[in-house]
């Protein structure tokens, strides 16, 4: 009959009442290293952290909706101009070229891409005056907001992964793009795109010369009926249409 007593290391081994110590197995030592990185595996993304991963999850989104409206806060910073400028309204968005920002404050202030024209009617600051130009294909200003950035974001621009971060309590991933050409009126943009929906939260521009604008949505509403007069614009008697 033999009987085992496990003590710590050792154990005690009988044989019809004769004992010997028996050495208890031991672990390799080059398996010690690895149990600290156990506790960091839950915490692991399901998805690559990467720019070309966060880009393809933004174009997705895009590419799932024909149009959008969102409430946006926007804030200009210019150090040459004093304090930075801060807005805030209700963003629409008809693709393909289709674009207009209404804005609650400075009240009544009013940017709209037709298709053809882009018109900025600011009665806050120039009451009597419409400015109307070419839609431009870059920029704050552009219907391509959100396509600029997520088609063929890899041939355009330069892009790095910048980490992750929150954007009205939701979680987001930061590439930075620096445009590969010099013509489209910035020198380089952060979005960040929610992991949860893969559309554009926020995006930083720094542009050309070296005004920041940064754009933050929210309560964005993929597919929504958007008005017509949201994305026309008839310039309101008495005022006087500026083209440069």
């Amino acid at each position: 009959m033999t009987a085992e007593r496990w003590d710590g290391g050792t154990a005690e081994r009988s044989h019809g009442g004769a004992a010997r110590r028996v050495g208890r197995p031991r672990c390799r030592a080059a398996a010690l290293p690895l149990l600290p990185l156990l506790p960091l595996l839950p915490f692991l993304p399901l998805h690559a952290q990467d720019a070309p991963a966060a880009l393809a999850r933004a174009e997705r989104a895009y590419a799932s909706a024909t149009s959008l409206r969102a409430e946006f806060g926007q804030v200009i910073s210019n150090p040459m101009l004093g304090d930075p400028e801060t807005s805030n309204g209700t963003l629409f968005l008809v693709k393909p070229d289709k674009f207009a920002m209404r804005f609650a404050k400075p009240e009544g202030d009013r940017i709209v891409a037709d298709g053809t024209w882009l018109w900025a009617y600011t009665p806050s600051t120039v009451p009597n005056q419409v400015i109307r130009q070419p839609v431009p294909t870059s920029g704050a200003a552009t219907p391509n907001l959100f396509a600029q950035f997520v088609d063929r974001p890899l041939e355009r621009y330069d892009a790095t992964y910048g980490g992750r971060d929150t954007v009205a309590g939701e979680a987001v991933e930061l590439v930075t793009l620096v445009p590969k050409a010099r013509d489209l009126g910035f020198r380089r943009a952060t979005v960040a795109i929610s992991e949860r929906t893969g559309w554009i939260r926020r995006v930083v521009i720094i542009e050309d010369s070296g005004q920041r604008r940064t754009l933050v949505l929210t309560a964005l509403t993929p597919n929504a009926d958007v008005p017509k007069d949201e994305v026309t614009f008839t310039p309101p008697r008495g005022t006087k249409v500026v083209s440069p």
